[in-house]
């Protein structure tokens, strides 16, 4: 089963993840984390310690914070973790819900879509 670290700003990671379970479930294989109070080298230490030796994905909130530039310097020694910024809800369902029949590769090209076509504009 493919590993997620959801990083982000204060605490929106926690309140996606609890969305996600309230709709689906426990998920497990998924750490939180938070930059707030933090370094970019401790953010760094945090998100390594919490990687395995097996592929997994890096959710950030937004391209250039500190933990897409944390999860970008991790990224370039890890080719193996995959980085997708903007994190959303329809990002994650599509994660916990496909995770565990998807390649790797698929998985993280599916999610990507997935997020996109969550994203919808209706004006006048």
């Amino acid at each position: 089963m493919t590993h997620a670290v959801i990083l982000t700003h204060g605490s929106l990671g926690k309140i996606l993840l609890e969305a996600v379970e309230t709709m689906l479930g426990p998920q497990e294989s998924v750490d939180v984390l938070s930059n707030e109070g933090q370094s970019l080298d401790q953010i760094i230490g945090s998100v390594e310690a919490r990687l395995n030796d097996s592929p997994g994905i890096l959710f950030v909130d937004y391209c250039g914070g500190s933990p897409f530039v944390a999860c970008k310097s991790l990224r370039d020694r890890r080719p193996d973790q995959a980085l997708i910024s903007g994190v959303n809800l329809p990002m994650l369902l599509s994660f916990f819900t496909k995770r565990a029949r998807l390649p790797f590769r698929e998985l993280v090209a599916t999610v990507e879509n997935d997020a996109h076509r969550g994203i919808q504009c209706i004006s006048t």
